[in-house]
């Protein structure tokens, strides 16, 4: 019996010592389930060399202390405050029922990641995932625990969105700077300045470096491009040749939703402007995997799957759910809330090859030694939010999934608010947390 004991005892220690080791790249697949812990911040990390996204500004929101989280299917608390209220007898409407059953189907696959997650990984987020104010941002397990303050926008700090439609617009330009507090060095000569919008702008370096637009300097990850304009000039990025094409693209839209639109958090676009996005074009010749993030409204749901997947030329493949934790392992609202679900859904889909692959071969990842590879379906990622709508970074964990992967990843993000190493970003604020001071010196 002692022995057993002692190889349990073991067998744990070690288990949580690969998940500490994994908290370090800021990716933890969780051992047998259908899901993975991520903390953006390690993740984007990877892309600088002199500087880390700062962790308190990354963070913004007040995720971080802990919440009474019901105990699922214990609603006795629930019960009591509904007859306190009196309220009347609600039928849902067609949409919401199809949504709840929607939510009834993966109710349990999310409940099953989360405790999983609980038991071996939020032990150990006070550890590595920690708020400081001081210079050295980065997590470290000799650190305190604090929370962190709202940030304040800096002074000057360009929005690009307002910048965008004045009629100095065309006036503003780029540059990458030569140094910056010592620690950059331009390898290549002067290049000059590149009007800021509609613009392809390029750090082709296999180097992060500094760029300066306004007054304003942005820390470009290495290896990376963005453009910054309007849907009609997003043509600039489909390639010439479909063998230059992106065989990985992530997609956020900015949805339509009441809410934001009444709060001003971002301005919205209607959904039908979706349906003209040049995402066939774009894809590489052997295919392309396409993940769309989508809230929880169903109308949204059955127009990406309906009419949005079907224009683009997209087939459906699975769906994922991003699952919304605390610094201390709870969700950030009861998981059968009506109206604000902790999670948000990733739709995945295939773009069909243009090689004449075989229809046997169309539409699936790429083969390996062990046979082909299976997009998962109902996996869960999990995640502490960042900035109101900001999306934790899928390059880590969607580029083995890619078709055809000979090729390597070429990934593309439409819409985007930051950049990725490696990667080329679109949208009309790209640079939104590229702004230096989201970044501290290493």
């Amino acid at each position: 019996m002692e022995a057993a004991s002692e190889a349990m005892d073991s067998e744990a220690e070690a288990e949580a010592e690969a998940v500490e080791v994994a908290l370090q790249s800021g990716l933890v697949v969780l051992r047998g389930k259908n899901a993975a812990f991520m903390d953006p911040v390690r993740v984007l990390n990877a892309g600088y060399e002199a500087h880390h996204v700062r962790s308190d500004r990354y963070y913004a929101r007040t995720f971080f202390t802990s919440t009474v989280e019901p105990v699922p299917g214990d609603a006795d608390g629930e019960e009591s405050r509904k007859r306190k209220r009196k309220r009347k007898v609600y039928t849902p409407n067609a949409k919401e029922a199809v949504a709840e059953s929607r939510h009834q189907e993966v109710r349990s696959v999310i409940l099953e990641a989360h405790e999983a997650f609980q038991k071996t990984v939020a032990p150990f987020l006070r550890k590595h995932i920690v708020f400081s104010d001081d210079d050295n941002c980065i997590a470290s397990p000799s650190k305190s625990w604090t929370v962190p303050q709202k940030p304040t926008v800096e002074e000057g700090e360009l929005n690009f969105v307002e910048l965008a439609a004045l009629w100095q617009a065309p006036l503003y330009e780029i540059s990458f700077l030569e140094s910056i507090d010592g620690q950059f060095g331009c390898e290549e000569e002067d290049p000059g300045t590149t009007a800021l919008f509609n613009t392809v702008f390029e750090n082709s370096s296999a180097t992060s470096k500094a760029a300066q637009c306004g007054g304003c300097k942005y820390l470009l990850p290495k290896l990376s491009k963005f453009l910054i304009s309007d849907i009609p000039e997003l043509h600039q990025l489909i390639p010439g040749v479909s063998g230059d094409g992106f065989n990985l693209m992530v997609i956020d839209p900015p949805w339509e939703n009441k809410s934001v639109h009444r709060k001003a958090l971002y301005p919205t676009l209607p959904n039908r402007y979706l349906l003209s996005l040049p995402v066939k074009q774009l894809g590489h010749t052997d295919g392309a995997l396409v993940a769309l993030w989508i809230t929880n409204r169903e109308k949204l749901r059955h127009f990406a799957e309906t009419e949005l997947f079907p224009a683009w030329g997209v087939s459906l493949a699975a769906v994922w759910y991003w699952l919304k934790v605390t610094a201390e392992g709870t969700m950030v609202s009861p998981l059968d809330l009506d109206h604000h679900k902790p999670y948000e859904c990733l739709l995945l889909g295939y773009l069909p090859s243009k090689g004449g692959l075989s229809s046997e071969e169309e539409n699936v990842p790429s083969l390996d030694s062990r046979g082909r590879v299976d997009l998962p379906d109902k996996y869960v990622l999990m995640s502490i939010p960042g900035d109101h709508s900001r999306k934790p970074a899928l390059k880590s964990i969607l580029s083995k999934y890619i078709p055809r992967q000979g090729h390597g990843e070429k990934g593309l993000e439409l819409f985007a608010r930051e950049l990725n190493a490696g990667w080329t970003s679109w949208g009309n604020e790209p640079l939104r947390f590229q702004h230096l001071s989201y970044f501290c010196e290493r």
